[in-house]
């Protein structure tokens, strides 16, 4: 059996929101706004350090995630891609928190925030008890979710990638290293993506339009 690892959280949130048209993170949902609801949802899960990677286009952000308990890494002027930020977030970790390679990252993208507590509970536990496994990836009906669960050793690699490639990339590579967990949790697979995807936030019916919201990339 591994010894109980740390578990960490990258949350990108340097996007412009183009497809929204306003800052997508900073609506209002649940009670709360979208950003504050991922990081309160990955604290209640157990993940032990949050790290929120934020850009120039949406400065209410960082007091919004450091509010919420996550720690901040914004980036004055911004990144080319959300690769560049998820290693921002890595780099953060490192320097501060020196994890080791048995601990474990989730990448938790903030446009994602109908994930549920008991999936990342779930996730978490895998990880621990699979000593084949150190990729943990939500399933729900056939399609991969968010957010995935990353073992530290595979940052070395996602470092050394060419810059042009994405993070899925690398996951891809790695199927005999991926656990999929089997889940009936919908909400894994739902992506804040545009102003039709808000309006089903705010109608309380997001679930049943995942056809049109579905993103297995992180890029």
């Amino acid at each position: 059996m591994k010894h109980r690892p740390t578990f960490y959280a990258v949350v990108p949130a340097a996007g412009k929101s183009t497809r929204m048209g306003r800052s997508k993170l900073s609506l209002p949902f649940a009670g709360r706004t979208v950003l504050e609801h991922v990081i309160i949802s990955l604290r209640d899960s157990g993940v032990q350090d949050i790290v929120v990677v934020t850009g120039p286009h949406a400065p209410e952000l960082g007091p919004l995630a450091k509010g919420a308990g996550a720690n901040v890494v914004d980036i004055p002027h911004g990144t080319k891609d959300m690769r560049a930020t998820i290693v921002r977030g890595l780099q953060w970790l490192h320097d501060y928190r020196t994890p080791r390679a048995s601990d474990a990252f989730l990448l938790a993208p903030a446009d994602h925030p109908l994930f549920g507590i008991t999936t990342v509970r779930r996730m978490c536990d895998a990880y621990q008890y699979l000593r084949s496994k150190s990729i943990v990836v939500p399933v729900h009906a056939g399609k991969r979710g968010h957010p995935v669960l990353i073992g530290w050793r595979h940052v070395i690699g996602i470092n050394e990638m060419p810059t042009s490639r994405g993070v899925n990339e690398y996951l891809r590579e790695k199927s005999e290293a991926t656990y999929e967990l089997e889940t009936d949790d919908r909400g894994s697979l739902f992506n804040l993506d545009n102003p039709q995807d808000f309006a089903a936030l705010e109608r309380e019916d997001a679930l049943p339009v995942l056809s049109s919201s579905v993103s297995n990339d992180i890029s």
